[in-house]
């Protein structure tokens, strides 16, 4: 057998109404929406490789990352782990922020994988659903859930879920020459996503940092590994 995947989806997400902590001391948020999916897509990469067709790593990711304007970018942002200045946790700036590096992490990997040399067989694209209705505000009042799905709705913009998954399966099934492209709302429209999204030294950046926690977090995985098999 040919060991290797065709097809990475990394959808996990979170909207988190306080500050948890992952094991690793990351902020539970940051964890699930992107450094869960960096961390899978760098163990999974040689599997990916080694596929004998083109592979695809599809990043789902959120239009409220063109909320941001102005971001900072190192190891203690990308984790979380600063302390916010008000007292109250800033849930729907770290959600667009997880989001916003989702991005960037996916427009940097396909400048990995295809400059110079466009001869790589894996693609990379970023897929935005828009706004579905969903349970991602479980946490929140169920006032502003209800507004704010009210709202939407008035405006046209709510989708059911079998709609918003459009954009992924878009993504998913588009040509194996497609890669580093931003894929919204469904019926194969594609989009320029914010020019922060696009800023390559921001980019640089947070793959460096990314790069850092994910051998860190490999580490402690490690020394939790190896003490278990002492300890049996």
């Amino acid at each position: 057998m040919h060991v290797s995947i065709q097809l990475l989806i990394n959808n996990a997400g979170m909207l988190a109404a306080s500050h948890r902590l992952t094991e690793e001391g990351y902020d539970q948020m940051m964890g699930t929406n992107y450094i869960g999916a960096f961390s899978l897509t760098k163990l999974l990469l040689p599997l990916l490789k080694n596929s004998p067709v083109g592979s695809r790593i599809v990043n789902v990711t959120s239009f409220t990352h063109r909320n941001l304007f102005n971001v900072q970018i190192d190891k203690e942002t990308v984790a979380g782990k600063y302390l916010p200045r008000s007292k109250h946790y800033p849930f729907s700036h770290i959600y667009e922020f997880s989001k916003l590096c989702l991005l960037m992490f996916s427009y940097e990997l396909h400048r990995q994988f295809h400059w110079p040399d466009e001869s790589c067989t894996v693609s990379v694209i970023a897929a935005d659903p828009g706004a579905v209705e969903t349970n991602i505000m479980r946490e929140l009042p169920s006032c502003v859930s209800r507004m704010a799905f009210i709202a939407l709705n008035l405006l046209g913009l709510l989708q059911s879920p079998e709609e918003g998954a459009s954009s992924v399966i878009d993504a998913a099934l588009a040509p194996p020459e497609i890669s580093g492209v931003y894929f919204f709302g469904g019926k194969g429209r594609t989009l320029n996503s914010s020019a922060l999204s696009r800023n390559i030294r921001l980019a640089e950046k947070l793959w460096r940092s990314s790069e850092d926690l994910f051998l860190e977090s490999k580490l402690i995985s490690d020394r939790t590994y190896t003490s278990r098999i002492m300890e049996e």
